[in-house]
């Protein structure tokens, strides 16, 4: 099976998770993130609209996070070059706590865990572990960090 066709199997299941629920926050970048995604599949975006709107993998609500993180997987997969900071930020999502984390940044983290399943999180592990053996790599020891606790060798 190729990584596309992991991915897209890790996923086919998750929920939309409603208009209202895309974001935490009705912040100006937030309702942007909401007004591109409102009513969409995770299929329905191009890599350039990703790319435009790649801050939307850390404001993404958790549910709406697990349910658009494909596109920008799927979509950006073999094109490290051309995509910078995406694989970046969708390690940052899964990268264990620090021991200076406050009660609300460790809940946030939490959560943002918790909406995937273990299939899910293999499939991310192989996704960035592809973006890692890249030569385009960037935050490679996070990228392993993540890498690490999406296959649960590193506790959360």
């Amino acid at each position: 099976m190729s990584l596309q066709e992991t991915i897209e199997t890790a996923f086919k299941n998750a929920p939309y998770p409603g208009d209202k629920n895309i974001t935490t926050c009705q912040c100006p970048e937030c309702e942007k993130i909401g007004a591109r995604f409102r009513g969409t599949t995770w299929r329905d975006h191009t890599l350039d609209q990703l790319q435009q709107h790649q801050t939307a993998i850390s404001l993404f609500s958790p549910e709406a996070l697990r349910f658009f993180l494909p596109a920008f997987m799927v979509r950006s997969l073999g094109r490290w070059w051309d995509v910078t900071l995406m694989p970046f930020f969708i390690a940052q999502q899964f990268v264990p706590r620090t021991a200076v984390e406050d009660a609300v940044t460790k809940r946030h983290r939490e959560a943002r865990w918790n909406a995937f399943i273990p299939e899910q999180h293999r499939a991310i592990a192989a996704y960035l572990k592809e973006y890692a053996a890249s030569d385009s790599v960037l935050g490679k020891n996070d990228v392993q960090r993540a890498i690490a606790r999406l296959e649960g060798r590193e506790t959360p």
